[in-house]
């Protein structure tokens, strides 16, 4: 796919359908998202992929007994994804660190839409970042999580401010 048109259609996916995502298409995904660049080249991001059921309907019903109606749709999504990626954080020295894994995040996302996988990239995990850690038996700080797996349909463009109201440019 013309990268401008994955950038204009990537969109938040929370449907998915029972289609299996194969182990190649997950490596392929996370081997675009370690691309992104990092601060210093520390690259501290550190990838969990969870593909089996028990553990994402265990992680999902965490998240919904914590945030109880607030995060059912998110707590759905964990369950129902064929992969759910768990973002984790080698090294946390500098606030470039994350944005350096928020940048291998986006690329993920983009890579899975260029494949026709869709995504959902998963704050709300945070809420139960300690319980997460006690089931994948991960000793790192999570950030963040991506749910991945085909879908019927992806939703429609979203509203976006004009360019006029996010910037200012100075000559």
């Amino acid at each position: 796919m013309e990268f401008s048109k994955v950038l204009e259609e990537r969109r938040s996916v929370r449907k998915y359908n029972d289609l299996s995502l194969s182990k190649e298409t997950i490596k392929t995904i996370l081997e675009y998202a370690i691309l992104a660049p990092s601060a210093h080249n520390r690259q501290p991001w550190y990838f969990v992929v969870v593909q089996n059921q028990d553990k994402k309907k265990e992680i999902g019903d965490i998240l919904e007994e914590k945030m109880g109606p607030q995060g059912k749709k998110t707590s759905d999504v964990i369950r129902d994804a064929q992969v759910l990626v768990l973002v984790f954080i080698d090294i946390e020295d500098e606030v470039m660190d994350l944005v350096s894994v928020g940048a291998s995040i986006e690329n993920m996302v983009l890579k899975a839409r260029d494949l026709d996988v869709a995504s959902l990239w998963i704050g709300y995990i945070l809420n139960i970042r300690e319980e997460v850690k006690r089931i994948v038996k991960v000793n790192k700080k999570l950030v963040s999580a991506v749910a991945l797996g085909y879908t019927n349909a992806f939703p429609s463009k979203r509203p976006r401010k004009e360019l006029e109201e996010v910037s200012l440019f100075i000559d």
